[in-house]
This record gives structure tokens, C-alpha cells and sequence, in this order.
């Protein structure tokens, strides 16, 4: 399945993404996690889902697969690489919903929340949360000072923004997860007190690495895709 590449010069850096299925059927955003993951961790699910007439679009975040990595990146960076990702993409302003993995778990809610989106379904798959005080801090040493703090997503500003969010929240938690805390879905389903709908969807005998089960259980990918597509 073909999905054409694009390049976007972000402040600093070269932001380069794709877009999967018909133009006039994109649906999602999809948004990678940290460490060596990039967007093509993602393309089975999204694979799977334009099958169905449910395009999408990816990026890499700057540091990650085809995209530049000429300076730091932090949270802040990776919402404004988001929002331009989006706003390229979406000329037709059909994109409804944000997928958000791991650490973009905290930049999908971002993006959703912001005033005059038009996002109206986040999901977050094993998505994490972060002290209000890391958001603009470069990745390195600091960062990683602030968020290893003991139980530091507690203080998280996205725990406030969601409390005015309308939209539809699908929180999918790998019961096996050691490195997103089970709480986070907790705290975000109970934050979400405006939401036209919240769920939390539990894989059992699933760890963090969400992506590596979809590859090699179909009936996963599946369950995944269609909570993805389905709103209450």
C-alpha cells in the first residue's frame, strides 16, 4: 500500500511524514513514542485501518526516522512539529481523530485540547503524561531529572486541559505495561469530566511494547483498529 512521503521545514528541522489512504478519507493523526521508535512502527495499524476506508497521516518527530535531528528535542518542539504535520495534511479538515503512542500520549492530549481544534477523539495507546515543568525542557539530563521524580504525572497540566475537552477518549492500557503507570489511565479518565465519551480499553498479557504484539497477533491489531474507528 503506497503512501506518498511529504517534507516540511519546522523552525530548525526537516519534518518528514506520509499519508496513508484516499486524501478524502483521512481520519487520523498518528503520533510515534521515544527512544528508536518512528513512524513506520505505526503502518501495520494504519494499514489495517485505511483497508477499511480510514487514511491517515505520520510523521517523525525530529531525532526520529527520515527527520533532521538539528537540535534538542522537547515536548513543546514535538507539539509544534504536530500541529504544522496536521495543518499540511488536513486541507480538507477531515482528520477527527489523534492517536497518540507512549510519550506523544502528552502531545495528542495537547493537540486536542488546544483552543479551536478541531479533534474530537484521542487515543492513547500505553499514552504517558508528564510534570507541567518538562514540557518546554530539552530532552537530556534535566528532562529526565524532572520526570523521574516520584509519581511527577501527577502534576501533569493535561490532567487540568482535559476537563474542558468535548471529544471522545479511548485510553488502551497493557496491563503488563512497567513503564506507564496503570494510574495515568485512572487519573485521565476521571479528569475528562466534559467528554462526550471516556473508556479504558485493557490488553491483558500485554506489555509497553504495544506495537511488537499488533505484528504478530492479528486479533490485536484488530481490537486496536477498531476502538481506533469506533466512537460511542
Amino acid at each position: 500500500m503506497s503512501a506518498p512521503r511529504f517534507e516540511l521545514q519546522v523552525d530548525d528541522e526537516a519534518i518528514v511524514g506520509d499519508v496513508l489512504g484516499d486524501q478524502h478519507q483521512l481520519r487520523a493523526l498518528f503520533l510515534h513514542g521515544a527512544g528508536q521508535s518512528h513512524r513506520l512502527r505505526q503502518r501495520q495499524l494504519r494499514e489495517e485501518l485505511a483497508r477499511s476506508g480510514f487514511g491517515s497521516v505520520a510523521l517523525d518527530f525530529s531525532g526520529h526516522g527520515e527527520s533532521s535531528a538539528n537540535s534538542a528535542g522537547s515536548l513543546k518542539k514535538r507539539l509544534r512539529q504536530a500541529q504544522c504535520a496536521l495543518d499540511h495534511a488536513d486541507a480538507g479538515r477531515t482528520i477527527h481523530t489523534v492517536v497518540g503512542t507512549s510519550m506523544s500520549g502528552e502531545i495528542a492530549l495537547r493537540l486536542a485540547c488546544r483552543t479551536q481544534s478541531r479533534l474530537g477523539h484521542i487515543v492513547l495507546i500505553v499514552g504517558a503524561i508528564y510534570d507541567r515543568a518538562a514540557f518546554p525542557i530539552p530532552f537530556g539530563a534535566e528532562f529526565s531529572n524532572v520526570i523521574r521524580r516520584p509519581q511527577s504525572w501527577r502534576q501533569a497540566e493535561t490532567l487540568e486541559m482535559i476537563r474542558d475537552y468535548r471529544g471522545g477518549l479511548t485510553l488502551i492500557r497493557a496491563l503488563e505495561d512497567a513503564v506507564i503507570p496503570h494510574e495515568v489511565a485512572d487519573l485521565l479518565e476521571q479528569a475528562a469530566v466534559s467528554a462526550r465519551f471516556r473508556r479504558i480499553i485493557d490488553l491483558p498479557g500485554t506489555d509497553h511494547r504495544v506495537s511488537e504484539a499488533m505484528a504478530n497477533d492479528m486479533a490485536l491489531l484488530q481490537r486496536i483498529a477498531a476502538a481506533i474507528k469506533e466512537e460511542k
